[in-house]
């Protein structure tokens, strides 16, 4: 068994317990997104607090993702509200079931701009724009002390085992600080599969934390027991979804508690 390093972010460890579920923004406007972001950071008086552990901007959405310095603006009131909040900076080109339609060279400046700020914890960056841009960002990213998140997109099928680990190792290789792959499931086995690969990476091939998703209604399991299977991350929606067969935040951290108690039983 490899040792699977435990990335700690602010006061978040990922790779370790319970997932981290990740609360998407995916609102176009200026005003939508902080209202969002608000309702993500509200210290809880007397009622329940949304539980999540990272917020991830999903630029793609925001009206101007083709402007850095508005992108900044929108960032430097983000962090503020977000006060101790990890924060992933995302955008997905149109090419991955995304937004955004965007240049490979504007989509390497824009991240490359973010990483600079400082104002960010993780970029997520996908594997579709090629190696050397992937390459590009990645070296400022480490001499910003920003975390990578790799993204393998698979929006039409779900690759072989040996497909996936040889993505992850290269993920890994490139400088990743978190593998993330997405597949998508013809059937429930397909699931299975993804699920049983998820611990073959996790315990045997990677040594950064891996995150695996089967989208859709069918996939719907693989967002709940990556405690089990090894897959350190998830996605839940308060309102506005960024991918089918998001659960809701609420059910979701109910579910994973649950799964994590029975474990550790």
């Amino acid at each position: 068994l490899r040792s699977m390093r435990i990335l700690k972010v602010r006061d978040v460890e990922i790779g370790k317990g319970i997932p981290k579920i990740i609360a998407p923004i995916c609102d176009k406007t200026e005003k939508e997104i902080l209202h969002t972001a608000k309702k993500f950071s509200i210290i809880p008086v007397d009622f329940d607090i949304l539980d999540i552990d990272i917020v991830e901007w999903r630029v793609d959405w925001y009206e101007y993702y083709n402007d850095y310095s508005k992108i900044e603006i929108v960032l430097e009131k983000l962090r503020k509200i977000l006060k101790n909040i990890p924060i992933i900076f995302t955008i997905k080109r149109n090419t991955s079931d995304g937004e955004a339609d965007i240049t490979e060279e504007k989509y390497v400046e824009i991240y490359k701009e973010v990483c600079a700020t400082k104002l960010v914890d993780f970029i997520d960056v996908e594997d579709s724009i090629g190696k050397d841009n992937m390459k590009e960002i990645i070296e400022v990213a480490k001499d910003m002390g920003t975390y990578v998140i790799t993204t393998n997109h698979n929006l039409d099928h779900t690759p072989s085992k040996a497909e996936c680990i040889a993505t992850a190792k290269e993920l890994e290789d490139m400088g990743a600080d978190i593998i993330k792959i997405i597949t998508k499931p013809s059937s429930k086995l397909d699931v299975v599969e993804l699920l049983e690969t998820t611990i073959i990476i996790s315990e045997h091939i990677s040594s950064v934390p891996i995150c695996t998703i089967s989208i859709g209604e069918k996939g719907g399991l693989s967002r709940i027991c990556g405690e089990f299977f090894g897959s350190c991350l998830t996605y839940g929606v308060n309102i506005k979804k960024s991918a089918p067969g998001q659960p809701n935040i609420e059910d979701l951290s109910n579910l994973l508690k649950l799964i994590h108690k029975n474990i550790e039983a």
